[in-house]
């Protein structure tokens, strides 16, 4: 008897260890009248459910810069964690989406970001297209545009309720 749809879920096969991705990603903005331009440096930890869908957790931190080239000033403006998913649409095409939690303000220790509170939300929604490299550490680049669907409810509002991030899984 022939399924004509069957595809098997390889992933099944793959003990735990071998269905985890580890993740990076960047996301820089620029400055604005309520914060100053900032650099994500991500982290994150995917479970492949199958060969077409991934969840996971990650976090960020954000690095300050300074208002401008001649006022250069390294500062924490914040940290982040997040929730994600990606399910394969074609070829090399995912949709993507989450939910972002951020403490988007200024502190000198991480005592200072316990009050539920003072953390911002982001509910996250696009596409992503992964380009494999040739490389044995770094295997594919992720490229991302999301749109924040609970941007309009933010304030301050950060500038764009766009973000692009580029990423890479080992």
């Amino acid at each position: 008897m022939d399924m004509p749809d069957f595809k098997p879920n390889h992933q099944k096969t793959r003990s735990f260890l071998k269905r985890l991705q580890l993740g990076t990603d960047l996301q820089t903005t620029r400055a604005n009248y309520f914060f100053p331009s900032t650099t994500d440096i991500g982290l994150s930890i995917g479970y492949m459910l199958s060969s077409r869908s991934t969840i996971g957790i990650g976090g960020s931190y954000k690095i300050g810069w300074g208002q401008n080239i001649s006022h250069v000033k390294l500062s924490g403006e914040g940290v982040s964690a997040r929730t994600f998913f990606d399910v394969l649409l074609k070829k090399n095409f995912y949709a993507s989406g989450g939910f972002e939690m951020q403490y988007q303000r200024a502190f000198t220790s991480f005592n200072q970001i316990n009050s539920v509170n003072d953390w911002g939300r982001s509910g996250l929604i696009g596409i992503s297209k992964i380009v494999s490299l040739g490389g044995k550490v770094i295997r594919k680049t992720k490229v991302q545009l999301l749109w924040d669907f609970l941007w309009y409810s933010q304030y301050p509002r950060t500038a764009s309720p766009f973000k692009f991030r580029v990423g890479y899984n080992f």
